[in-house]
């Protein structure tokens, strides 16, 4: 009678840690997924940026491209 009892608590007590060590496995999952989605932005952002830089100096001849870097060496000595 004892041991049925305890044997019901160990059970009981066995369910609930394999429940919490899956929703801890699976929390981690989420946060590992989050955090791999939002460095994906990140980094089409940064491409995004890129582009529109390199188009940007496309447009320009090669004169302004001469005059921007005189411009910011100038800047960077200050």
């Amino acid at each position: 009678m004892i041991w049925s009892r305890i044997q019901s608590w160990l059970l009981m007590a066995g369910a609930i840690l394999l429940v919490l060590v899956g929703a801890y496995a699976a929390g981690g999952r989420v946060a590992r997924k989050t955090a791999e989605l939002e460095q994906q932005r990140r980094n089409a952002e940064a491409r995004r940026r890129t582009d529109e830089q390199i188009a940007e100096i496309d447009r320009l001849d090669d004169d302004d491209i001469y005059r921007r870097a005189v411009e910011r060496m100038q800047r960077n000595q200050k």
